[in-house]
């Protein structure tokens, strides 16, 4: 097991805890758009955040099982998070640079659980982190998609 990571408990609660964090980053990207689509948006993706969180929080076989399918499944990745821009995450930001913030957050998780994937001694926690990297990559892939429909419908 990672350095840091006694138990698969201490997993499972870092994993709620980024969970929570990306909650509350939609809602603030809603909270300071004026845009009632927009916001929509935002918070749909805060309430699916919350729920991978309360998902954790109260983890079961079921829970275990529904990750670890994600194992198995394969991810595409259209490459837009990396090649995008660093926006800064002040102020009002208008949709194209909200949607880049948001993909580049949801890439960055599907790294980090992919390193402690790869970082784990231990054989279980190594496919927990596996299987909460393939969910960031769902979630990435789904704001890439959206933002190539609404930016570069050309190349769909």
């Amino acid at each position: 097991m990672k350095p840091g990571f006694k138990s698969i408990a201490e997993v499972i609660e870092f994993a709620a805890m980024r969970e929570e964090e990306a909650r509350r980053f939609y809602t603030k990207l809603a909270q300071q758009t004026g845009d009632p689509f927009m916001k929509n948006i935002f918070m749909d993706f805060a309430r699916e955040e919350e729920k991978h969180r309360d998902t954790l929080e109260n983890l079961d076989s079921r829970g275990l099982e529904r990750i670890f399918d994600h194992i198995l499944e394969p991810v595409n990745d259209l490459h837009l998070a990396e090649d995008a821009p660093e926006i800064p995450a002040l102020g009002e930001l208008d949709f194209k640079d909200a949607l880049i913030l948001a993909m580049k957050r949801e890439d960055k998780s599907h790294h980090l659980y992919s390193l402690l994937a790869e970082m784990s001694e231990d054989e279980t926690v190594s496919l927990l982190f596996i299987g909460l990297a393939r969910e960031e990559a769902h979630h990435r892939l789904r704001i890439e998609r959206a933002y190539k429909a609404l930016y570069h419908p050309a190349e769909i």
